[in-house]
């Protein structure tokens, strides 16, 4: 039997059924260059739903075993590889079609958990205003985009290297769900890149790296990434558990709740208010970036860090080797959102290790919006369909409350400099025990999404 309290080694006997069990994306991105959600709600009989559901499970969703072979064989041939496909629940779809209180997923429980967090999956993202404490600043739904006003059920996420085949697979799926669904919104995203000194990278809207520190939770991917990045400071592993919760009934399938957030990026905001602290500061923009973020625009950390491999990704470093902020400032984006030995060092009285590292969420996001012209630095129109799987929504729940707030991780820290939301936000210190005061927040707005479950293959094709 699969301990999930470990990562997953792909030598085990039973990796390979372990992995038939889950649907792709979760332990493991499913690595494609363009995707396409669909933003689902239902509308025929719950048992026609249901049969619809069986069927796209059947024939279309992705398997995590499914996704490694694929990956296995793109690797050899370097192709445009196989379409890949997810189902998604929203709580209100589950109630849709009959499940309710015992039957709706729960979260994983541990000592550290906010109690009144185990709500915000059963109230769906528009409800999380409700659930007491709440304590980070989303715009009201009547303020989010149109389609996400709606009652919303399901979504299916599609993903292909080949444009023409993704279009496809969105008209097929599409014209299947005439009398079962309602089509609220397709989204859809696209990896952007740029090229820098060391190769062509994933960026993200704003112009830095992407994607370059994420839990990883099979043993191969571990060791691979250790041998070339190093494990000196930072440890990548995490468990099975921090992505997978059991399902409710018993049966001993998996799955992992996902946030879903359309987030868009005013670019010229971003940049203008770093040009106008440097000007105040007399420090460079592009060191007012990596403050900002945590990383330069190449991904290497505002922490020094040295790597094996001169070709990887640096991530070996941590904030004890700058307790005081003065590289990596408490209010940059990377150290809110993981802030790698903080919230141990600092927090009285000081919680568990294992606490910091139990917050974690697996990210699994995709750039919208086009950008033939890296230069013009828009104002609306492009971003971030920010996607995360964890166990627990508490996870997501206390990074974007960090983000949001002025006092994570010291009081008067000011909010995340990139994703920060705050209608009050305070100046941050730049760098933290420096002396220059400014405000750089709501460079991120959220315009919409949602709360989902990712449900085990036996439960998709059971229905």
């Amino acid at each position: 039997m699969i301990d999930i309290n470990l990562p997953l080694d792909l030598n085990d006997a039973e990796a390979s059924q372990f992995l038939s069990g889950i649907q792709g994306n979760i332990i493991k991105g499913h690595g494609r260059d363009f995707t396409a959600h669909l933003i689902l709600k239902m509308t025929g009989p719950p048992q026609t739903v249901k049969s619809w559901i069986a069927k796209f499970a059947s024939q279309r969703v992705t398997s995590a075993a499914t996704a490694r072979r694929q990956t296995v064989v793109w690797r050899d041939v370097k192709d445009k590889g196989d379409p890949f496909a997810m189902f998604l629940l929203a709580p209100d779809g589950y109630r849709y079609l009959g499940f309710g209180g015992d039957h709706l997923p729960g979260p994983r429980n541990d000592q550290f958990t906010n109690p009144s967090h185990s709500q915000y999956f059963l109230l769906g993202m528009k409800g999380q205003s409700s659930v007491p404490g709440r304590r980070y600043n989303d715009p009201p739904p009547a303020e989010w985009e149109p389609a996400y006003q709606h009652q919303i059920h399901a979504m299916v996420l599609l993903a292909d290297d080949d444009m023409t085949r993704l279009n496809q697979s969105v008209r097929d799926t599409t014209a299947s769900l005439a009398g079962v669904f309602e089509l609220l919104t397709t989204e859809r995203g696209k990896v952007l890149r740029d090229v820098f000194p060391r190769g062509e990278l994933d960026i993200e809207h704003f112009g830095f790296q992407d994607g370059v520190s994420q839990p990883l939770m099979i043993r191969q991917d571990i060791d691979h990434e250790i041998a070339r990045r190093g494990n000196t400071h930072w440890d990548p592993a995490a468990p099975l558990w921090l992505a997978l919760v059991e399902e409710p009934g018993g049966r001993g399938g998996f799955g992992s709740f996902m946030v879903f957030r359309k987030l868009e990026q005013n670019v010229k905001a971003f940049w203008d208010a770093l040009g106008t602290l440097s000007k105040q500061s007399g420090i460079a923009v592009e060191d007012l970036g990596a403050m900002a973020v945590g990383r330069f625009r190449d991904g290497v950390p505002a922490v020094p860090t040295a790597t094996i491999d001169p070709t990887s990704d640096p991530n070996d470093f941590h904030y004890d080797q700058d307790p005081d902020g003065a590289k990596c400032p408490f209010h940059a984006h990377i150290r809110k959102t993981n802030p790698r030995g903080d919230i141990t060092r600092i927090i009285e009285p000081p919680p568990p290790p294992e606490f910091e590292k139990a917050r974690r969420i697996v990210r699994r996001g995709i750039t919208y919006g086009d950008r033939p012209d890296l230069s013009v630095r828009p104002e609306t129109g492009v971003g971030l369909l920010f996607i995360c799987f964890q166990s627990n929504l508490d996870q997501f729940v206390i990074q974007q409350e960090g983000s949001d707030g002025n006092d994570f991780i010291h009081p008067g820290d000011g909010v995340d400099a990139v994703i920060g939301q705050n209608s009050a936000p305070i100046a941050q210190t730049w760098p933290s025990g420096g002396a220059v005061k400014f405000t750089m927040a709501n460079m991120t707005k959220m315009r919409g999404g949602e709360y989902f479950f990712a449900p085990s293959m036996s439960f998709l094709k059971s229905l």
